[in-house]
C-alpha cells in the first residue's frame, strides 16, 4: 500500500512539473514586447459605417481570434449609429469626449471624457457620438465584429 501510495504521489508531481513547464514555454512564446508611441502610430481609414474615422491597430488582428488593442479617432460630430457586438467591448477613452447611450435611441446618454473606462457586455446594443475629435482605445478579443441594428441609421 505504501509502495502504491508512493507511486501516485511520484506520478502526480512528475506530471504537474511538465504541465507547468508546458504552460509556462506556451506563455513565453505567446508574449512580446510591443511599445508604440504617439508619432509611431499608423492611421488608416476607418470603418466605412463611421465616414472620417481612422483607426490604428496597435497589437493583433481584429479580424483573428485573440487579444487585440486598436484605436480609433472619430472626427468632430462622428456619429456610431446603433450596433452591437460578439465580443465584450472595453473602450478607454484617450482624448475628447464620447456620448454613450445604450439601447437604440440617444436617451439618457453617459458623458465620457478623456480617461474615462467603459465595457459593454457582447450583444448589448449601444450608439456613440462626439462633438470634437475624440480618440478611443478598445482592448479585447477578435474576430471583431459590429452589427448594425435593423432600422438605425
Amino acid at each position: 500500500m505504501k509502495r502504491m501510495m508512493l507511486l501516485l504521489v511520484v506520478i502526480f508531481f512528475s506530471l504537474a512539473g511538465s504541465g507547468a513547464a508546458h504552460e509556462k514555454k506556451m506563455a513565453q512564446s505567446a508574449v512580446k514586447t510591443i511599445i508604440v508611441v504617439p508619432n509611431d502610430i499608423q492611421w488608416q481609414a476607418g470603418p466605412p459605417a463611421m465616414p472620417g474615422a481612422q483607426m490604428a491597430v496597435l497589437e493583433g488582428d481584429l479580424s483573428k481570434p485573440g487579444f487585440f488593442v486598436a484605436r480609433l479617432k472619430l472626427p468632430a460630430g462622428a456619429r456610431i449609429a446603433p450596433h452591437f457586438h460578439d465580443n465584450v467591448e472595453r473602450v478607454t477613452v484617450i482624448s475628447g469626449t464620447i456620448k454613450l447611450a445604450m439601447g437604440a435611441t440617444q436617451e439618457n446618454p453617459v458623458l465620457l471624457p478623456a480617461g474615462s473606462y467603459f465595457s459593454i457586455k457582447p450583444k448589448t446594443v449601444h450608439n456613440a457620438w462626439v462633438e470634437e475629435e475624440t480618440v478611443v482605445q478598445i482592448s479585447t478579443r477578435g474576430p471583431w465584429t459590429m452589427h448594425a441594428v435593423k432600422g438605425s441609421k
